[in-house]
């Protein structure tokens, strides 16, 4: 009998650990659902069935899935970056995403979508502070940051210049694109039809072999 009941002990004991994970695992998927379901009914409202784009003073701004940089976010940990920062950040959907894990910041050249950005983050509760620069980040030094993040509308050929060689951080780049120079991929992930890659910037040793290679100035 002591047995039997030992038994029923230990498998309710399972039973409610299985159940308090899991509802700890829905708890942290919740703040990811709202971001997803206010920026995809902000875009429709918006943009209609065409979906989010405008033309900015830096060229032409797409935002990215919301649930694909959830999803890349979780599988690289983002949470072990110090501070995030997107260079480009449209209406601040990949920072309001990036803030659940860390500090995000965005800088952004439009003032009306640098608005909306902060009126957005601000409607979320974010856990994690999310901050918005107007600014064109081609004239900044975003090396600061340990993990910087870019959907490019064309080729990132000038990334090398803002980030010294040796820079031990990560840059993310959404969406297809040419690599850019300077940099080295180490990482490929896709969700659905999205993708994103991981690129370290090379040492100053591989970056002038880099340079001798690609003969250029």
């Amino acid at each position: 009998m002591e047995k039997v009941t030992d038994r029923r002990l230990n498998q309710r004991k399972t039973q409610t650990a299985t159940q308090g994970a899991d509802s700890a695992a829905v708890q942290n998927e919740e703040p990811g659902r709202k971001i997803s379901t206010h920026f995809r009914s902000r875009h429709r409202e918006r943009f209609g069935d065409e979906g989010p784009y405008k033309m900015t003073p830096k060229g032409a701004w797409a935002a990215s899935d919301p649930d694909a940089l959830l999803f890349f976010f979780r599988r690289l940990n983002l949470e072990t970056c110090r501070l995030f920062c997107d260079l480009g950040s449209g209406d601040g959907l990949a920072v309001c995403c990036a803030a659940l894990f860390t500090t995000a910041v965005g800088i952004e050249a439009d003032p009306d979508l640098c608005r909306e950005a902060t009126a957005n983050a601000r409607s979320l509760s974010l856990p994690h502070p999310a901050l918005f620069v107007c600014a064109d980040y081609t004239r900044l030094r975003p090396h600061h940051a340990d993990c910087l993040y870019l959907y490019p509308d064309k080729p990132p050929a000038e990334l090398h210049r803002l980030v010294p060689p040796g820079w031990h951080g990560r840059l993310l780049i959404y969406g297809p694109h040419f690599p850019p120079r300077g940099f080295r991929c180490e990482q490929a992930l896709r969700w659905e039809r999205e993708t994103l890659h991981l690129y370290r910037r090379l040492s100053h040793e591989e970056a002038r072999n880099d340079h001798g290679r690609s003969g250029k100035p």
